[in-house]
């Protein structure tokens, strides 16, 4: 297991990820359950997005920057394009049908809506460039719209070329409706640890420095779980556990301390 100290470049923000909750000594199964919820999303949203990135992408035809994917009545799509001129500019958007086939989407939407997500994404990583700089680790970028209307840019660490797996940070930039202004930046860091995938065994996510866990601990479990026997998210207060019974099924368990 290798560590890698990551140091930060810009002034830090109070992290509303994994806010402390000292005064409560029980699980917080709500919270929990919400972030699982999300990060089945994510790791659907990845695997669309890089499905896309392994065809298109190579298409010299294909100048898109910027490359997003959302889900609409269960149906995944991806978005490519530029902003240029103050303007986000869709270059293809795509569909998968039941088979991941993909195909270019001829159907109806709301140009304001991923026109505001692409302006998002297209700041959030210039604002986020300086971090990948710092650390020298490879990131995929998520854009989640939330219920009030503004937009998150999701940074989450990428399965590494060296044959790492990555946890200990994650961001979150959120913008208004519009995708242009920011409104705040959520964080959370710790020793950012690099976890070889081979020999399964059992594995202790280190997030002793926060009461619950993150998006991020919940995100690599779900992305990784099929390589470990066991994986234990640590917290300061609680360890949560998940495991595969002999049906192929996974089950959480939480235990305080």
């Amino acid at each position: 297991m290798n560590k890698i100290l990551l140091l930060l470049i810009f002034v830090p923000v109070f992290s509303l990820i994994g806010k402390a909750q000292s005064s409560k000594q029980e699980f917080d199964t709500l919270q929990f359950n919400k972030h699982l919820e999300f990060a089945n999303w994510l790791v659907e949203y990845e695997y669309y997005t890089q499905l896309v990135s392994e065809t298109i992408h190579s298409q010299s035809d294909i100048t898109a920057n910027e490359w997003f994917s959302y889900r609409d009545k269960k149906v995944w799509h991806t978005v490519g394009g530029n902003y240029t001129d103050n303007s986000f500019t869709i270059l293809r958007h795509v569909i998968f049908d039941s088979l991941n086939t993909i195909s270019d989407y001829t159907g109806s939407y709301d140009t304001s809506v991923l026109e505001a997500s692409g302006s998002a994404l297209s700041f959030a990583n210039t604002q986020f460039q300086g971090i990948r700089d710092t650390c020298n680790i490879y990131f995929n970028s998520f854009v989640s719209p939330n219920p009030d209307q503004t937009i998150s840019i999701w940074f989450l660490p990428a399965f590494q070329p060296s044959g790492q797996a990555i946890y200990g940070c994650e961001w979150e930039y959120i913008f208004d409706r519009t995708g242009r202004n920011l409104i705040r930046q959520n964080s959370y860091t710790n020793v950012i640890t690099g976890v070889w995938i081979g020999q399964p065994r059992e594995l202790w996510l280190n997030y002793r420095n926060t009461d619950n866990p993150t998006v991020g601990s919940a995100f690599f479990v779900l992305s990784f779980r099929d390589y470990f026997t066991r994986i234990h998210i640590d917290t300061r207060i609680s360890t949560s556990t998940t495991t595969k019974d002999a049906s192929g099924n996974y089950t959480w368990t939480h235990k305080m301390k």
